[in-house]
C-alpha cells in the first residue's frame, strides 16, 4: 500500500511539473512537414500503345482495373447525344452472350463490371480475376449494338430532356457552360430532342470505332494480384486489341466578356434564382500558381466556412449553401464559378455580397487561422487518400496526362505547407478579377429583374443581356399588364365557367383520383379524396408499400409514411388546411386575393393568392387553373413546392386535369389520371 501512494505521488509531482513547463499562451509549433513515399506502380506498354500500371496490394483478395482511354474533347455538332448513347448502349452483352446472360455471369461472380466510351471498370474477388477480364473484354470489344436498344436509349434521353424544360436547375446545368465555351465547343454544346432523334445505329457504330482506341490509353490495375500474372492477362485480353487514337477536333479561341455583365434566364416558374459568377481560368495544375490557388478557392468559397458561405448562408439566409471553384484546363481553359441558389428576392443582394467577399480576398490578407485551416484540410484529405493503393497509379498517370513534375505528389504536402497569406492575396488578383465575369442567373424575371437593374457593383451598373432556355440571346422579357377592372373574383369566376359552370360545379360534393407515374423500379400511384367542408386525404404507394398518407379533416391534420405517423400542428396545420381547400374557387372565393400576372412557360398567367403560403395560377385565356404553388419552412429556409395541372377531361359535367405534375425527390413527376369519380367518396376516408 505504501508503495502505491508513493508511486501516485510522485506520478502527481512529475504530471504537474510537466503541465506547469507548458506555456499555453504560445501556439504549439508545428512539427516537421510529413513526406509521403508513393511508390512507384509496375509498368509497361503493350504493342498497341496501351499503357499499364500495376500496384500489388494483397491486404484482401480483391481486383479491380480501371480503363483511361485518354480521349480528347468530342464536339458532336448536330448529333449531339450520340456520345451518351453510345456509352449507354456498350457494356450491355456482346455479339457473343446476351444482356440477360451477361449479367447473371457477373453477377455469379458477385462482380462489378462497367464499359464506357471512355473506357471503364471492373472489379471483385481475386479468385475470379480470369473471369473478370475475360467479361469485360467481351464487352468492351464486341459490343452488341441494336435499333431496340438504341430507340429505348432515345425515349429515355428525351424523356430525361422533357423532365427538366421548366426546371431552372436543369436549364442553368446546361446554359453556364454554352455562354462561358460557346455552343460550338465540346464543353458548351448541349444535347437537344432534335439532335438526339438524329443519331443512327451507324453513328453510334462509327462513334465507337473513332474513338474506342487504346494507342493514347491507361489501364490500371490494383489488388491481389502478381505482377507478372498480370502482364499475362493484360497481353492475353487487351493484346489483340488493334492500336489507333481518337481524332483531336480543331477548338475555337475562348475569351471571357469584355466586362462584367449579367445573363438572365427567365424562367417564370422558378421558386429561386440558381445564381452563378464564371470565368474563364488560365490554371494549369503544372503551373507554380496552383498550391497557391487551391488555397486561395478553399479561403473564398470552398468549404463550408469560406467567406462566401459564412456571409451568404450564415450571415445573411439567403441560401443553403454557396461554393465556389477554380477549374484547371488540359485540353482547354477551365472555368472559376461561384455558385448558390438564392431566394428571387434577394437575388441582387446575393450579388452584391459575393463581389464583397471578391473584394475582400483581393485586398485584404486572410487569418493566419483560416490560412491554417486550409492548409490542414488538404494535407488531411491527401495524406488519407494516399492510403489506397489504387491512388499510386492514378496519381502516375494524372502526372503524364497533365504534364506534370515526377515528383509533383511526393512533394504536394511541402508545396502546400510553403503558401503564404501574401501568396493567396497574389493569385486571387490574378485569377479572380471582379472587371470580366459572366454572371449568369437562371429564375424569375418578373420577381428579379428590376432589382438587378437597378443594383451596382463596385460602383457601377451591370448590363444585363437576356437569353432562352436554350442559351440563344433573345429580348427582354415583358411586363404583363392587368386589364382595367379584372378582380381576383373575376378570375375565380371565369375558372368556374371553364370547368363547367356554377350548377355543376354545385353538384359536386366529393371527388376522387387515381393516378400513376411509371418509373424503372415500378408504378407510383397516387390516390387523392377531396370533399366539402375542406376534406383530403392524399396517398402515394409503390410496390404495395405506403410511402405517404396524409390526412386533413374536421380542423385536424395528420402524416404518416415509412417513418411513423404525425400529428400536424401550427404552420404546418395551417398548410395543410389551406391545401385541402375544396373547390376553393367556387366555396372560398371570398378568400382570393389576385396578386398579379406573369408567364408560366409561354402562356399568360393571372396569379390568386390564398394564404402567405399558396399561389394558384390560372391561363388568361382559357382560365382554366395550371398549376398551384404551397411554400413552406425547412430548416430555417422557405421551400416552395410546385404542383401542375394539365389536359382537362370532363366527368359528370366538370373538367378535371387528367394530367397532375407533381415536385417529389427533386424531379417533376407526371402522374397520369386513370380514373375520376365524383361524389362517391365517404365520411371513412377520411380516418
Amino acid at each position: 500500500m505504501k508503495k502505491q501512494l508513493i508511486f501516485l505521488m510522485v506520478l502527481f509531482l512529475t504530471g504537474a511539473t510537466a503541465i506547469a513547463q507548458i506555456d499555453r499562451s504560445q501556439m504549439p509549433t508545428s512539427g516537421p512537414t510529413p513526406e509521403i513515399n508513393l511508390g512507384k506502380p509496375y509498368t509497361f506498354e503493350l504493342k498497341n500503345g496501351l499503357q499499364v500500371l500495376v500496384v500489388s496490394d494483397k491486404k484482401l483478395p480483391t481486383l479491380n482495373m480501371s480503363l483511361d482511354l485518354n480521349n480528347p474533347p468530342v464536339f458532336e455538332g448536330d448529333k449531339a447525344g450520340v456520345q451518351s448513347l453510345t456509352g449507354a448502349l456498350i457494356g450491355k452483352g456482346s455479339t457473343e452472350t446476351s444482356k440477360e446472360e451477361f449479367n447473371e455471369k457477373v453477377d455469379y461472380l458477385g462482380a462489378n463490371i462497367f464499359v464506357g466510351v471512355n473506357g471503364g471498370f471492373a472489379g471483385g474477388l481475386s479468385k475470379y480475376k480470369e473471369e473478370i477480364f475475360q467479361l469485360f473484354t467481351e464487352a468492351a470489344f464486341k459490343p452488341n449494338f441494336t435499333q431496340k436498344e438504341l430507340d429505348f436509349e432515345k425515349s429515355q434521353a428525351i424523356e430525361g430532356l422533357k423532365s427538366g424544360e421548366n426546371s431552372a436547375a436543369a436549364i442553368a446545368g446546361k446554359v453556364r457552360s454554352a455562354l462561358v465555351y460557346g455552343k460550338n465547343h465540346p464543353a458548351g454544346e448541349f444535347s437537344t430532342e432534335e439532335t438526339i432523334n438524329s443519331v443512327t445505329l451507324e453513328d453510334v457504330n462509327a462513334f465507337y470505332t473513332n474513338y474506342f482506341k487504346p494507342s493514347n490509353g491507361y489501364l490500371i490495375i490494383t489488388g491481389d494480384i502478381e505482377k507478372k500474372e498480370a502482364k499475362k492477362l493484360v497481353k492475353k485480353y487487351f493484346g489483340k486489341w488493334d492500336k489507333g487514337m481518337a481524332p483531336k477536333p480543331v477548338l475555337p479561341e475562348l475569351a471571357d466578356v469584355e466586362e462584367t455583365q449579367i445573363n438572365l434566364i427567365d424562367v417564370p416558374n422558378a421558386v429561386q434564382t440558381e445564381l452563378a459568377v464564371m470565368s474563364l481560368s488560365e490554371l494549369k495544375m503544372s503551373d507554380p500558381d496552383y498550391y497557391a490557388v487551391l488555397v486561395a478557392n478553399y479561403v473564398f468559397g470552398g468549404s463550408f466556412g469560406s467567406y462566401l458561405n459564412m456571409n451568404l448562408r450564415e450571415a445573411n439566409g439567403y441560401t443553403y449553401g454557396a461554393r465556389s471553384n477554380i477549374g484547371t484546363g488540359r485540353n482547354y481553359k477551365g472555368t472559376f464559378s461561384a455558385t448558390a441558389k438564392v431566394r428571387n428576392e434577394v437575388t441582387d443582394s446575393a450579388l452584391v455580397e459575393t463581389f464583397k467577399e471578391l473584394n475582400r480576398i483581393r485586398d485584404e490578407y486572410v487569418e493566419d487561422e483560416m490560412l491554417s485551416t486550409a492548409k490542414a484540410k488538404f494535407l488531411g484529405s491527401f495524406i488519407m487518400q494516399s492510403e489506397d493503393k489504387s491512388v499510386v497509379a492514378s496519381r502516375s498517370i494524372n502526372i503524364e496526362k497533365n504534364d506534370l513534375d515526377k515528383d509533383f505528389y511526393k512533394n504536394f504536402i511541402s508545396n502546400i505547407d510553403k503558401v503564404t497569406k501574401e501568396d493567396v492575396k497574389r493569385v486571387a488578383n490574378k485569377y479572380l478579377s471582379p472587371d470580366n465575369l459572366r454572371i449568369v442567373l437562371v429564375g424569375k424575371a418578373a420577381d428579379i429583374l428590376e432589382p438587378l437593374e437597378k443594383m451596382k457593383l463596385n460602383g457601377k451598373t451591370v448590363p444585363v443581356k437576356f437569353y432562352d432556355k436554350d442559351a440563344n440571346e433573345t429580348e427582354r422579357p415583358s411586363t404583363i399588364e392587368i386589364p382595367a377592372g379584372l378582380t381576383a373574383q373575376t378570375v375565380v369566376d371565369s375558372y368556374v365557367k371553364a370547368i363547367g359552370g356554377k350548377d355543376a360545379v354545385a353538384a359536386v360534393n366529393s371527388t376522387s383520383y387515381f393516378a400513376i407515374y411509371t418509373t424503372p423500379q415500378g408504378d407510383l400511384i397516387l390516390d387523392m379524396k377531396a370533399a366539402k367542408n375542406d376534406k383530403l386525404v392524399k396517398t402515394i404507394k409503390m410496390a404495395g408499400n405506403t410511402m405517404m398518407r396524409q390526412v386533413v379533416a374536421n380542423n385536424k391534420a395528420s402524416v404518416s409514411g415509412m417513418g411513423g405517423s404525425q400529428e400536424l400542428s401550427g404552420a404546418d396545420l395551417e398548410l395543410a388546411q389551406v391545401e385541402a381547400m375544396f373547390i376553393p374557387e367556387f366555396y372560398s372565393a371570398d378568400k382570393a386575393t389576385l396578386a398579379g400576372a406573369e408567364m408560366m412557360g409561354d402562356n399568360q398567367v393571372y396569379v390568386i393568392k390564398w394564404s402567405d403560403n399558396k399561389k394558384a395560377f390560372y391561363d388568361v385565356n382559357t382560365g382554366l387553373k395550371v398549376a398551384e404553388e404551397t411554400t413552406q419552412e425547412a430548416q430555417g429556409q422557405k421551400v416552395a413546392v410546385m404542383i401542375k395541372y394539365s389536359d382537362y377531361k370532363e366527368t359528370s359535367g366538370v373538367k378535371f386535369p387528367m394530367t397532375i405534375t407533381q415536385q417529389m425527390m427533386g424531379q417533376n413527376l407526371a402522374f397520369k389520371v386513370e380514373k375520376v369519380s365524383v361524389n362517391t367518396v365517404k365520411d371513412a376516408d377520411f380516418k
